[in-house]
């Protein structure tokens, strides 16, 4: 009976840590990247536009990651309300190998 406590613990302490590194993930690490993404293109070339796009791009990245549940759930829709046929040749594929006929 104690293993079984034992392991229910471990269980919840291991659920736990993934939702931990889950958030730091998801929440710490974008905008620390992006910052030094934005400062390292502005160390680089000291010029203003492509550190402005920097910062864009930096900040679609971050928002994209902060919103992945939603652009998730939206492609899924996306792709199950489609309607993509097979495509079927007309007519048959002659290959010129270019030799005698």
């Amino acid at each position: 009976m104690i293993n079984l406590v034992m392991a229910a613990s471990v269980i919840d302490d291991s659920k736990r840590l993934i939702g931990d590194l889950k958030y730091i993930l998801t929440n710490l690490v974008p905008p620390v990247f992006g910052a030094a993404f934005v400062l390292w293109t502005w160390g680089t070339s000291k010029s203003p536009v492509k550190t402005f796009v920097a910062c864009l791009a930096a900040g679609a990245i971050w928002w994209g990651i902060a919103n992945m549940d939603v652009l998730r759930d939206k492609t899924g829709k996306d792709i199950k309300g489609g309607s993509a046929q097979l495509i079927v040749p007309v007519a048959p594929m002659v290959l010129d190998t270019g030799g005698p006929q």
